[in-house]
Order: C-alpha cells, then structure tokens, then sequence
C-alpha cells in the first residue's frame, strides 16, 4: 500500500489521510495502533489520528541538521534506530538506503506498520544488535548512533565496531546522554538511572571526546550540548509510562531519583 498522504519534512511524521480507509479498516488500524502502546519515538499522525509519543523526537531532529552531511544516494546506518522516525526523517535528504539496526522487537513492530502503509522501498530494519556492526565492513556512508553509547558497557568497543562499517573519510553522528562537568570521567550507576535499566557509562563531554580519538575517529565538532529537559521527554496519553519528570528528585531536579547528576544530551560529529 502506498499512502496518498506523505510528509517526512515536518516535525510530525505523516503518513496516510482518514478517507484512504473503510470504516472497518480504520477500527482495525485504531485497535493496532493502541496495541503498539508505548510509542516512544515521534510524533506521528497516522491516518489522521496524532500520536504524541513520549519522546519529542523532532526536537532531536532539528538539532542533528545543524549536522546532517550530504546524504543524497548515501548508504547510511541508524544504529539503535527505534521504531524508524529519524530514517523516514532523513528521506527528505534522498539517501540511496537506510538501514536501522535494533533489537528490539517493539520499535521492529512499529517500524513494519510504517512500512506497511507508506510504500517506502530504500529502508530497511534489520532486527540485530550492534556488534553485527564489525560483521559489515566499509559498507556506510554515514552512521547515526542516537541515544545507545550509555547503554553499553563497552562504548569504546562500539565505537570500534561502527568504525570498521564505515567507509573512508565517512561521518558519525553520536548522540549521547551524560553528565556536566569539565572532567574526563563517566558516571557509573551501581544499578539503575532514572529508573533505566541497562545504563553503564555516562560521560561528560571531553569524556565522549576521548572516547572517539580512542576508537580513531578524527575533526570531532560538537553540534549540542544541553541538559536533557521534561518538555523533551515525558508521561503522554501514548506512553503510558514513567518519563523523565517521574525519574527526578521532586526535592531537586538538577538530580536523579537515586540521587544521581540529571543527564546532559550530547550531540558530536566526527570523521573516519
């Protein structure tokens, strides 16, 4: 199917119009869509219906493309791609391929309904962890690597891994949560963050710095550095869910429920 309705170059991601269904094909897709609950990643407008996810990912989007190289017939990763809003993001830019990796079989869900309505044929999920990353050498052109670095306990071998994918002089873009401070240190939780778990490293931002040179990357620029608010990331009618302001300190913000440094968000920019 091949929606009427397409829009990949505004904050809401849109696919489709309420007219391209029956009614019994709309109380269908309403009885899908709710099932898919928590949507994380977006917005979306679906068929005429919004859904607010719990993270403004168009706030992301709009600071990356400050960023965003040439990728007109580009080859490019989002590594740890969730359910494909910034692959069908960077449509407007003409890629030759994306291909997302994740494993997680919610986002691969989500991603396979926008698939399955849009008729986009040059993306594609592949339902894999990162480290497959090493298994595909100089295939990419660009690689995103949004929000995973803090969830792995060995960052500097990712950033390894996603440099033998990469072909020469081809570009990062790393987004990572973190912490302020001028030190070249991380944070390690003793056990959750926010409430997360799965959180091993956060850096301050000379930290991820080095962690880049390590891994042999080269020209860092940092795109963003900011503290990660509650207008960014939170509780929404389609994600059910504790967020970020349920994850703070009530008595003081600047610090986590575990009383833990609040978390910046880094963005940087890099070359092979």
């Amino acid at each position: 199917m091949s929606s009427k309705k397409f829009i990949v170059n505004q904050d809401e991601l849109t696919i489709g119009t309420p007219d391209e269904l029956s009614d019994e094909q709309m109380e269908v897709f309403q009885k899908c869509i709710h099932a898919l609950k928590p949507w994380k990643k977006g917005p979306l407008n679906l068929f005429g219906t919004h859904i607010d996810s719990e993270w403004r990912s168009d706030m992301k989007w709009a600071r990356l493309q400050r960023g965003i190289p040439d990728l007109e017939d580009m080859v490019v990763c989002d590594l740890g791609c969730g359910n494909g809003y910034f692959m069908y993001r960077m449509l407007e830019y003409s890629p030759k391929l994306v291909v997302g990796i994740d494993p997680n079989l919610h986002a691969w869900l989500e991603f396979s309904l926008f698939q399955r309505v849009s008729g986009v044929t040059n993306l594609k999920f592949e339902y894999l962890r990162g480290d497959i990353m090493s298994s595909l050498p100089g295939m990419f052109d660009v690689v995103f690597c949004l929000g995973v670095l803090y969830h792995t306990p060995d960052p500097i071998g990712m950033l390894k891994d996603i440099h033998k994918s990469m072909k020469g002089k081809s570009t990062l873009i790393v987004d990572c949560q973190g912490i302020d401070g001028d030190d070249d240190i991380a944070l390690f939780p003793k056990k959750r963050y926010t409430n997360m778990r799965g959180v091993y490293f956060l850096p301050t931002m000379s930290c991820l710095q080095n962690w880049l040179r390590r891994a042999n990357f080269t020209n860092i620029e940092v795109i963003f550095s900011e503290e990660l608010s509650t207008e960014e990331q939170r509780t929404t009618d389609w994600a059910p869910l504790r967020s970020l302001q349920e994850s703070l300190d009530p008595e003081d913000t600047s610090k986590t429920v575990e009383g833990y440094p609040r978390a910046h968000r880094f963005y940087v920019k890099c070359r092979k």
